[in-house]
């Protein structure tokens, strides 16, 4: 069943002129099932939680109650359309109107629900009509309601949501039990897999066709679904709704890129609240003032000791309490004023990044053709793996087994001193991520010439595998280093003691760490 959601909290009347729907989804198999929310917010004050929490469930729903709020660059089925005024001189019954469809009219016909979304008549939350029949040669479309006619311009919506709907169900069957309800990369099976399954809550998909700074594309998932990633748990779904036309496959997709919409949509929203209204945050906070209070309280019993009668006594630190106390004023101004800005903004930044995925160019497209894969390019290809330019052994190794110096050092983590507990290079979710051993052949984003071509093109996303694309390497340089790289598995590999370090080698700190 569809609804539109029009009790919404204070700040998102902002949203206006984008209609809320609500996907009443119902397997009876799990009834508990829930979106987990992320450790940072369940770490927020609780009415900056209840904050968060409220946004995110009117934008998105809940496993069993699916938001399809069509400001999101997402296929979410079904076919809306407008109202349009009868011909001259033509009268139509109260139950019947021309409609100027927005697609295709596929799949509206006796028994289709249908949602008002703008006009006088659009009032419930719930489908208010049900289709009688419809005339695909006049647009006329018949309804069993008998209620207030709608008028020329109102605007309707048929079967909204229905291949979201149909996401979910082959999302629960299929992916779930290692990708998690919310797509956090926690589901049941999670724990006993290396690596672990992806975690799409940061909206980032390491293996893409796109450039380096944008999202993954529908294609990219599509690929991923169809043949799974070598090395990993991630199997081949190639037989996916083999039948169907590839609907159940394009649900999917379309169900993944709407988790990774909501978990972003969450993470971003935590995170401008909670530098001042999380709770380790007051903590920390109360024991920065503590220590601030004794270091000036020793400074001051020094001078008042040394005869120092002019110096001024600190005041004393303000306790956990008040800074709870002053934190939840701030917070209530905060949710009031800030707030609705904030969420919309964020929702624009998301909507805007996936709707560029999928535009032409942010497609990685070589300037030139494949170079002929010889012995000389293969060669000019090894000294770039080799070279300053480059610094492809680093992390892949002289010889490309994946055992490069960098995976000896104590890596920082992103955005604070703290190192990783242990050695190598880690990806953006914290997971341990040894460099691709070339010499097997297996190459998780794809083993065509293209595949290789981005990933040294545009990195790989959530990695310190950097980008070398457009500034570094010209596409003829990047076509011989690929080249040389899937040539390696065919090289006869003779076990050696380590090379000895040559002039044109450098430091051994990755590119982009």
């Amino acid at each position: 069943m569809l609804r539109c959601k029009l009790s919404l909290p204070c700040w998102l009347p902002l949203m206006t002129g984008l209609c809320v729907l609500v996907l009443t989804v119902g397997c009876g198999k799990n009834p508990e099932a829930q979106f987990a929310w992320r450790d940072s917010t369940l770490d927020l004050l609780p009415k900056a939680r209840e904050g968060v929490e409220t946004a995110v469930n009117d934008a998105f729903g809940t496993p069993h109650d699916l938001v399809a709020w069509d400001k999101l660059p997402v296929h979410f089925g079904g076919v809306q359309g407008v109202v349009q005024p009868p011909a001259e001189g033509e009268k139509l019954p109260a139950n019947q109107f021309h409609v100027q469809w927005d697609g295709s009219p596929d799949g509206v016909g006796a028994g289709s629900e249908l949602l008002w979304m703008t006009g006088a008549i659009a009032k419930s939350k719930h489908p208010t009509a049900v289709v009688v029949k419809y005339d695909d040669v006049t647009k006329t479309l018949e309804l069993k309601s008998k209620g207030e006619a709608p008028a020329a311009g109102d605007r309707l919506a048929v079967g909204l949501g229905s291949q979201l709907q149909l996401g979910r169900m082959v999302y629960m069957k299929n992916c779930n039990h290692c990708h998690g309800v919310a797509g956090d990369g926690n589901g049941p099976t999670a724990q006993y897999l290396n690596p672990r399954p992806r975690d799409y809550r940061l909206g980032l998909f390491k293996f893409t066709s796109t450039l380096s700074s944008e999202k993954a594309a529908r294609e990219d998932l599509d690929r991923i679904i169809t043949y799974g990633i070598p090395g990993t748990y991630m199997p081949s779904f190639l037989l996916l709704g083999n039948n169907d036309g590839g609907k159940e496959k394009a649900a999917v997709v379309e169900y993944v890129r709407w988790l990774a919409m909501r978990g972003e949509m969450e993470k971003r929203l935590v995170d401008e609240l909670s530098g001042d209204y999380s709770e380790s945050g007051l903590v920390t906070e109360a024991e920065k003032e503590k220590k601030s209070y004794a270091d000036a309280k020793s400074e001051y019993d020094k001078a008042r000791k040394a005869g120092n009668k002019d110096a001024e006594k600190p005041e004393p630190a303000q306790a956990l309490s008040q800074l709870k106390k002053a934190a939840g004023e701030e917070l209530k101004k905060f949710l009031e004023e800030d707030f609705p800005g904030t969420i919309n903004d964020t929702s624009d930044f998301i909507a805007d990044a996936w709707k560029r995925a999928d535009d032409p160019a942010s497609l990685i497209v070589p300037t030139v053709a494949r170079v002929t894969d010889d012995a000389a390019s293969r060669e000019r290809g090894r000294l770039l793996y080799m070279s300053d330019k480059a610094k492809c052994y680093t992390c892949h190794g002289a010889k490309g087994r994946g055992n490069g110096p960098a995976i000896e050092d104590f890596w920082k983590k992103p955005g604070s001193n703290d190192t990783y507990a242990r050695r190598g290079l880690h990806d953006t979710w914290g997971n341990p991520l040894p460099p691709r051993d070339l010499t097997r052949g297996q190459y998780r984003g794809g083993r065509r010439p293209i595949d290789v071509f981005a990933r040294v093109y545009a990195g790989i996303k959530g990695t310190p595998m950097p980008a070398f694309g457009g500034t570094v390497l010209k596409d003829s340089d990047i076509w011989d280093i690929v080249n040389y790289v899937m040539s390696l598995p065919f090289e006869e590999q003779i076990p050696s003691a380590k090379p000895a370090a040559a002039p044109h080698m450098a430091a051994t700190e990755p590119v982009g760490q």
